[in-house]
């Protein structure tokens, strides 16, 4: 979050730059860097505790392409400086 803005962990990507603020607000999603699934054995507030710190606010695309291309914990960095490496040019 910048100025109050909610922008893409991945690309930087922020909505109400984009959309405007009447079309661009409530639009990123959350990605649970650790799969919920993976909390099956912690009771409710442990999960919370620990889910917490696990999430990062992405665009519906960068969402996509992370759960389509599997993009563990320890691929994030290497996505994120190819996507602004490509952006760069």
């Amino acid at each position: 979050m910048h100025n109050g803005k909610v922008y893409c962990d991945c690309c930087n990507f922020e909505f109400g730059n984009f959309y405007g603020n009447q079309f661009g607000t409530s639009c990123i999603e959350i990605h649970h860097i650790k799969p919920l699934f993976m909390y099956e054995d912690e009771d409710m507030i442990r999960t919370i505790e620990q889910c917490l710190p696990n999430l990062i606010p992405v665009c519906p695309n960068c969402h996509r392409v992370i759960h389509r291309n599997h993009i563990g914990v320890d691929g994030l960095p290497l996505f994120k400086q190819t996507i602004q490496k490509i952006h760069a040019q």
